[in-house]
């Protein structure tokens, strides 16, 4: 039931967020990364069993809106699914075979993206993560993290934009459980984009 609010509570925030730009021109679109890296971090813990990386790929819509010629605000919603190898600790007499898990994210981002020599851009803000996976292999994401990026966009004349956007995120940094020693994911990946612009 919780995990139902708050899934609401994030498709209220991107209408919110959307809302706005009835007044002024703004872009929609859809984004794909399908490259990347991911990697499982937290304080040491004596027995805790090993995490690996095995990749992960990420779709979403987003939104633009303008704020100045130079600055704009980005939301959206992503659902990522990512892969990592465990590697038990356990004695010696019980099974220590490494084996694959899965878990899955959708993110509400919410971004500055600052524009300069026509073609360029940097872009950072905040996510807020819900973990949506059945079973978790680590401790629930649910909670607000970070993205820092930089990136390259052209803009043609019938409206549309295409866009590359490598990255690095962090999730869980504020988490919304309350594990003593929270296992954080941290990616990094290249997203690109196709946007169109819609006028008033």
């Amino acid at each position: 039931m919780q995990t139902k609010r708050f899934l609401l509570f994030m498709i209220t925030s991107v209408m919110v967020l959307f809302k706005p730009v009835n007044a002024q021109d703004f872009k929609i679109g859809f984004t794909v990364t399908p490259l990347g890296v991911n990697d499982i971090f937290r304080t040491s813990l004596v027995c805790a069993p090993g995490y690996s990386a095995e990749g992960f790929y990420i779709i979403g819509i987003t939104c633009q809106i303008p704020i100045t010629f130079l600055l704009d605000v980005e939301t959206g919603l992503e659902y990522s699914k990512h892969t990592i190898m465990i590697s038990p600790n356990l004695p010696p007499n019980m099974d220590n075979t490494p084996y694959k898990s899965n878990f899955r994210l959708t993110t509400i981002p919410v971004t500055l993206k600052m524009n300069f020599l026509k073609y360029l851009f940097v872009n950072g803000g905040v996510l807020l993560d819900l973990d949506t996976s059945k079973s978790r292999p680590i401790d629930n994401q649910t909670g607000l993290g970070a993205i820092l990026g930089v990136g390259l966009n052209y803009d043609f004349k019938f409206g549309g934009t295409i866009f590359v956007n490598p990255y690095l995120k962090c999730h869980s940094l504020v988490p919304f459980s309350s594990e003593r020693y929270h296992q954080r994911l941290f990616d990094s990946g290249i997203r690109f984009g196709f946007m169109y612009r819609f006028s008033k």
